[in-house]
């Protein structure tokens, strides 16, 4: 569209309306954001409260609820049960002895997400729940789902949460009172 309009037309730039600019720019506009960041410092923080809500500034909306390594944790069925079915497939191909896969069957299969190794370590340190150094098929299912995590961006937790850890590893309350009990 410019093509058409001659630039030696244009009315001159008036340096001193410029200035002016800069100079606000400068220090007015500095001087007004400073403003706004003290006046919403003094704001009380928006609580919303009751149900799932309660304690928490942003409910179920707030950064990081239910996403990532949260995910499933107030669901009633174990998160990666959803997916188990895909990764039974490519455990069984990684030829299971007594129900484990070795830990080289392992890693050759973890390898193929590109993380770095020492990502990958830390992913076997969570899903080898027994410390036997093998994994059984829900373990290597865990394994998949903390690989799809981190693949998602989300960080990997230290120690795995309660609501990861496969049905087969927990620990059952009710049992251990029976049997695990000491005479007084």
């Amino acid at each position: 569209m410019l093509q058409h309009y001659d630039f030696s037309k244009f009315p001159s730039l008036k340096m001193k309306l410029i200035e002016s600019v800069d100079k606000m720019l400068a220090t007015k506009i500095a001087v007004l954001m400073a403003m706004i960041r003290e006046e919403e410092s003094k704001q009380p923080p928006a609580m919303v409260s009751g149900g799932a809500f309660e304690g928490s500034e942003d409910g179920p909306f707030g950064r990081g609820y239910g996403e990532g390594i949260s995910a499933g944790a107030d669901a009633d069925d174990w998160i990666v049960s959803r997916d188990k079915h895909r990764y039974d497939e490519i455990f069984y191909t990684l030829m299971p002895i007594n129900g484990k896969i070795t830990g080289v069957n392992a890693k050759k299969e973890m390898m193929n997400s590109r993380l770095p190794n020492t990502v990958l370590g830390k992913i076997w340190k969570l899903a080898d729940c027994d410390r036997d150094g093998m994994l059984d098929d829900e373990e290597f299912a865990l394994a998949q789902h903390l690989i799809q995590i981190k693949l998602e961006g989300y960080e990997l937790p230290s120690e795995l949460p309660d609501h990861l850890v496969p049905p087969s590893h927990r620990k059952n309350p009710t049992a251990d009172a029976l049997y695990n009990h000491t005479e007084d």
